[in-house]
Parts: structure tokens; sequence; C-alpha cells
């Protein structure tokens, strides 16, 4: 069959969304781009006389990083083309080697466990909290004493604050616990590049002694998807092993469009004033009454970032609310099993965000929608497990060319996972490679499966088979 290279599927799939007239409640910051417009195309240059180079900045990146630094307060700044995923593997590959014992908390974005495998580390995973809703709320400052006591000469811990949820927790504390043995701290705070706006938004990790922070300035910021930054926070970091690592990582072509919006969005952030902030606040809180008066049944829970807002419909599946929402054209930024998320935008002065249409929408897809009686099973909470840290069944060296094998999900209990599985988004793998398959771990997957969720990795899912170590 001849192709038809006069196609362009993927801008014509963009076109056709962008016709339904779409609301953003979900990253990228600049919202359908409301808050950032541009003749993009003209941006699209490479590395031209007076334009620089991202692996050997000296002119404009230089000082536009510059600035980046003295936005955040790092000692360091760094443009990411390749967003946070470049920035933790760069940040784990710098700071360990082979043999090193790495803290991760299980509810880690799989780029930090690919970090890991790429350093050769050995993770010991820190178990976190969930709440009812299934949303991770953090790890124990008595879940990282006890897995010091066991691993005295661990080198590195990565921390993921705040959730992609929006929820916080004591990480100051956590740091400084680490910093006491030594161990550098490394935070994966994509989700945290707004939170240098200050109060009442929740502190930085930067703020309480983080060495490295990783930030995804798509995610609130007004960047263009993939636009990330990496900071260094602390001398104990070295510097040239995490620059080496960068160039290696990251793309020789680097996307001047996503830089630009990289810079763009460092202006946005460093001239948002209190008055913005404010203004922005209160523009939320309308929006959330209103909402909390839409349906008995629609339920609203704020988490600490008060930019993230969780829609729960009792009587329906959160991937039943979203399947609402979307057919009046809002679109959350993620649906679990139980709820929704929504993403609200970092408006300043100068901007606006269409929160009256959104709110007419939002009536129309749930207003008058005749609930059931909530028919959720208990089995969709979620509970943490009973250890406070635990560790891989099989070192990445002993899964290097092991024998794997397709079983049915139910054969698979017990067995060593050959495969990471993971909903996404979040991106937080249920299953990882050289990891003891659990009776809760099926459990959660299988109320993903039930709801048809997008499930990347290694799996047979569609024929309801998992891939084992023999």
């Amino acid at each position: 069959m001849t192709l038809d290279h006069r196609r362009t599927p993927l801008i014509e799939a963009i076109e056709r969304h962008r016709s339904r007239e779409p609301v953003s409640f979900h990253v990228p910051g600049h919202k359908n781009g409301l808050l950032a417009g541009s003749q993009l195309y003209e941006y699209d240059l490479t590395e031209l006389t007076g334009l620089d180079d991202l692996h050997d900045p000296g002119e404009a990146i230089a000082e536009a990083e510059e600035l980046l630094r003295d936005v955040y307060g790092s000692l360091k700044s760094y443009f990411l083309v390749n967003g946070s995923t470049v920035g933790n593997m760069a940040a784990l590959l710098a700071s360990c080697s082979q043999g090193d014992v790495v803290f991760v908390q299980r509810n880690c974005h799989k780029s930090v466990l690919n970090g890991i495998r790429l350093a050769k580390a050995v993770p010991v995973f820190i178990e976190t909290e969930f709440n009812e809703e299934g949303s991770a709320l953090g790890i124990r400052l008595d879940g990282v004493k006890e897995a010091l006591k066991a691993y005295p000469h661990v080198k590195a811990c990565v921390l993921t604050f705040p959730t992609y949820y929006g929820f916080t927790y004591h990480i100051g504390e956590i740091i400084e616990e680490l910093h006491k043995e030594d161990v550098l701290c490394i935070v994966d705070e994509a989700h945290g590049a707004h939170l240098a706006v200050g109060s009442p938004f929740p502190r930085s990790s930067m703020e309480v002694g983080a060495d490295i922070v990783v930030h995804s300035a798509h995610k609130m910021l007004p960047a263009m998807t993939m636009g990330s930054y990496l900071h260094i926070n602390s001398p104990r970091v070295n510097e040239r092993r995490v620059s080496d690592y960068l160039s290696m990582l990251q793309s020789s072509s680097p996307s001047y469009p996503i830089m630009a919006s990289l810079d763009g969005a460092r202006s946005y952030i460093g001239t948002f004033t209190k008055e913005d902030l404010n203004e922005n606040l209160k523009e939320v809180s309308r929006f959330v009454q209103v909402i909390e008066g839409i349906h008995p049944q629609l339920k609203v829970k704020r988490p600490n970032d008060p930019l993230k807002l969780l829609l729960k419909l009792e009587g329906r599946t959160g991937y039943d609310l979203q399947r609402l929402l979307e057919s009046e054209g809002i679109y959350p930024e993620l649906a679990d099993p139980g709820q929704v998320l929504l993403i609200l935008p970092l408006v300043k002065k100068g901007h606006s965000f269409p929160y009256d249409e959104a709110l007419e929408r939002i009536r129309r897809a749930v207003g008058n929608e005749d609930m059931l009686d909530v028919i959720l099973p208990d089995e969709i909470k979620y509970d943490s497990r009973e250890a406070l840290f635990s560790t891989l069944a099989l070192s990445f060296e002993e899964m290097d060319g092991r024998e794997e094998v397709l079983v049915s999900v139910e054969e698979a209990e017990g067995k060593i996972s050959a495969g990471m599985v993971i909903p996404y988004p979040p991106g937080i793998p249920i299953l990882v490679p050289g990891e003891r398959i659990t009776p809760g771990a099926l459990k959660r997957l299988q109320i993903y499966v039930d709801n048809h969720a997008s499930i990347q990795g290694h799996h047979r899912l569609g024929e309801n088979g998992l891939y084992v170590y023999r």
C-alpha cells in the first residue's frame, strides 16, 4: 500500500482537538497558549551565530541560565530539553557508582528507577503512605531512620516532592536526617517549579536543604512540554559530572522553542508579584466554591498545593467522571479509580483563564446526572505495605540475560517481575523489574485494568499476561 505523505496525522489530530475549544486543566502550564502566546515556528532555529549553544553556553543561553539561577537561588541551574526524565537520570549518574545504595520513594517516577539501573546502583524502596482514594501522601521519617540503620553506607536518596496530586510532607526533617549521615538528597520536584512564588504555597525543597532539585517547568509554568530545569543547590554536588551527564543524555540538537519557552517561564515566575498571587488565589477560591455547589455528590478535595484540585463523584469511578467532563470539553490532568485531578493555572495580570465557561461546562457534565448509590468497592482503597522499606529480589546484574516467561496474572503472585508495569499518568510503577509480585500489587493492578486505564511497560495485560523471571 502506498502511503500518502501529504498527510500530517499528528497535526490533524491536534487541530481536531483544538476545534473543540477545549479548556485545559492539565499540563503544560501555558494552558493552550493562553499564558504564552507567540509564533512558535519562528523560534525553531539552531546554533547560529549569536544564538549560543546549550552544550557550551557562553552568550544568550548562559545569561538565561544565570537569570534562572537567580530566581531559584541555586548555585547553578540548567535548561533541560528532554524533560525531568533527563534531569533525574543525570543527577543519579553524577552522584552514584556501581553498587552504591540509593534510597528511593516507592511512588517515584519511572525515570528515577531507570536512572538507578543505568548507574548500576542498588535501590532500597522507602514505602509511601496513601490515603483512601489512592493518593500518595509521602514517606515517614521513621521509615528513613530504619533504612539508615540497615544501610549506613547509603550514597544518595531520591525524594518526590510535592506528589503528582499536590500533597506535601515534612521533607525538611527527612533531608536533615539524611544529611547527618552525609547522604546526598536529590529531589524530583517536577510538580513544584511554581513554589518559588512563596506562601501560601508549600516551601520548595530548595529552601530546606535539597542538594539537587529537578523541576518540570512545563507542568506548572508556561513552558512547552519537555521543558525542565535542574538546579545544583549545595557544594556536595559534583557540578562537572552533572554537566557531563547532561551533555551525554540530552539531544545534540536542542529545541530552541523549548529553550525559549524556558526562558519565558523563568521571566514569568521571576516577575510574579504578590498582587498577582492574591488575585490568582482569589479566582481559584471562587472557582472551587462554585464547584462545591454544583452537585451534592461531587466532592472536592484540596491538597497542599493550591493549584491542584481533586474531584470525586460519589457513585462513579474517576474514569467515569473523566468521561463526563471530557464530553463537555473539560480535560483533567488524570483520572484514577476514585477521582480526577485538575491542575489550575498560575495566572498573572494581563492574562486570563476561562473559569466561568469551565464552570458552566462542568455543570452541564455532572449537574443533571442521576447518580447511583455509592458503588465503589472497599478494594479501591490503598493500604501502605507492611514493611517500612524493601529491596529487589534480584539485582540488575542478575536480571541481565535471565530468562523471562509469560504467565497469567493469577499465576504471577510470588514470582519476580521481569517488566515495569506503569499506569500512566501518573507514571508510578505498580511493578518493577526484579521485585517480587505481592497480592497487594496485583489487586491494585486489577483495579486499573478493570477501569481500562492506560498502562505502559513490559506486559501483555490485554491477554491477562505478565512477564516474570524463571
